[in-house]
């Protein structure tokens, strides 16, 4: 059993740039009603809908960032579950449904959807920044056993790599086709995931580690994230490295070649996890 993880979230998610953030993410998705509403009820001249734009969003931006102040805590609580996926799903169901009325013309449409794909990134980088304060807050209460950097092993580091590959071919293919043969749905999918499986091959790089007595703390060059205890089901030593074993999750691994001393490491983290067979 891991150490309780409970902590009392500090003033970190009162700064400036979260503020900002969760401000900029409301606004992004009610700004577009606000021109809907101006659109149907007020005018449909084009200044006027520009004006309307600004107006609201500078407005949302703020009273979001004022409300980030107040209840910033309680949002960071959100960091250490599932739950900070949800900005980023709901802007992506927003683009969605506003992409579903473009059909009937009208500026509103066209804002919400570009605004709700804007959302969609938006709410990405705002649950980066939540874990971040999250693990932030919970390994600054917690005892930290030991640091280091390591990557993948190189064998796995190219298996990683050239998997990332066949799965970029495949989408970059997907993005193609669908511009060429006009497939709207085939074209919006490939843009998508065509970064995010690039992205994925950061997974092997090299990064900091820290072990503590809430788990292992992964810091990456924008940002941290903990992974609880709870989440492996126990460790193994392979004769090129210390592999951490989630049950539904890619495994962690860490090059011992990276490591100065790697029985200290094994020793840190035997502290918290059991012994198991590689390759289990």
């Amino acid at each position: 059993m891991s150490p309780s993880t409970e902590s009392s979230v500090t003033g970190r998610s009162g700064d400036p740039l979260f503020g900002l953030v969760v401000g900029l993410y409301a606004a992004l998705l009610l700004v577009p009603v606000a021109v809907l509403a101006v659109e149907r009820l007020v005018t449909d001249d084009a200044g006027a809908l520009y004006g309307a734009v600004l107006l609201s969003l500078t407005l949302v931006t703020a009273v979001g960032w004022s409300a980030a102040g107040r209840w910033g805590d309680s949002l960071v609580e959100l960091g250490g579950s599932v739950l900070r996926g949800l900005p980023a799903i709901l802007g992506g169901a927003v683009a969605a449904g506003w992409f579903a009325t473009l059909h009937r013309g009208g500026t509103a449409g066209a804002v919400g959807f570009f605004f709700g794909l804007a959302a969609m990134v938006t709410g990405f980088a705002l649950a980066v920044m939540l874990r971040t304060r999250h693990t932030d807050a919970v390994v600054g209460a917690t005892a930290t056993e030991r640091e280091f950097s390591a990557g993948w092993p190189r064998r796995a580091r190219r298996r990683a790599r050239r998997l990332t590959g066949a799965a970029a071919a495949v989408t970059g293919v997907a993005f193609v086709a669908g511009l060429l043969a006009d497939v709207g749905w085939l074209r919006v999918a490939g843009q998508i995931l065509f970064p995010a499986v690039i992205g994925t091959v950061s997974w092997s790089e090299a990064r900091s580690y820290t072990v503590t007595a809430a788990g292992l703390e992964q810091r990456l060059p924008v940002a941290r994230r903990l992974s609880l205890w709870d989440d492996f089901a126990g460790y193994s030593r392979t004769d090129d490295a210390l592999v951490l074993h989630r049950s539904w999750r890619v495994d962690a691994r860490v090059a011992l070649a990276d490591l100065d001393d790697p029985d200290t490491v094994e020793a840190a983290v035997a502290r918290y996890l059991p012994a198991s067979e590689p390759g289990r």
